[in-house]
């Protein structure tokens, strides 16, 4: 996975001391998997989200959107199975800012785990390595994604699918470049975040392109 040296985290944990431990420790644990330094943590008090606020979610868009940060990890369990609808609007600005976006899920309680029958699946790891790719879920938050790249490339039809993101021009009769920084009629990634860079590429050739048969 490619360095980020300013990476954040969104904890919305529940209640107890127990709980925002484990969440702590997801986060410590993904960022060393990625090779990232200790993330700056955004915590949502169990109060506020109690009364339907979220000041540390709007203090992480806020960062987001002045480039504080270039990588973020959540750990809402909603998010990883693309049920946290209030995350959309801190996803649309990642994907905007090419912030690259992990999931993680923090490890159950160990009561929780000795309460399992030995025919039950194993645990679930405490850290997802993966930026939104192939398990993403087919939710809210992955709409989100696509609704936002489409918002930024309005030109390119966009989609996901098991074997990553895609991107193809809406203009059929486009025909396909085969050399690097050349025109391409379609293009894929495995993230949404390094789909966006590519497609600010294609933008780049376009317009080289475009001078090139004017100079002609």
């Amino acid at each position: 996975m490619q360095d980020r040296s300013r990476p954040a985290a969104y904890i919305r944990a529940g209640r107890g001391d127990a709980d925002l431990a484990r969440h702590r420790e997801a986060v410590a644990e993904g960022a060393r998997q990625r090779g990232w330094p200790r993330p700056t943590l955004y915590i949502e008090k169990p109060a506020d989200v109690d009364r339907g606020r979220a000041p540390a979610l709007a203090r992480l868009e806020s960062a987001i959107e002045v480039s504080r940060h270039d990588a973020l990890l959540i750990t809402d369990p909603g998010a990883a199975a693309g049920q946290a609808t209030h995350l959309m609007g801190l996803l649309y600005r990642c994907t905007r800012n090419g912030v690259s976006v992990g999931f993680l899920l923090p490890a159950a309680p160990q009561s929780d785990v000795m309460s399992l029958r030995p025919a039950a699946r194993p645990e679930v790891p405490s850290a997802l390595p993966f930026p939104v790719r192939r398990r993403e879920a087919w939710g809210a938050l992955t709409r989100a994604r696509i609704g936002a790249l489409t918002e930024l490339f309005p030109d390119w039809r966009i989609w996901l699918d098991e074997r990553g993101w895609h991107a193809r021009r809406r203009e059929t009769v486009y025909l396909q470049g085969l050399e690097p920084g050349v025109p391409a009629f379609s293009v894929h990634a495995e993230t949404s975040t390094e789909l966006a860079k590519q497609l600010y590429g294609q933008q780049a050739a376009d317009r080289n392109a475009s001078e090139r048969r004017s100079a002609g």
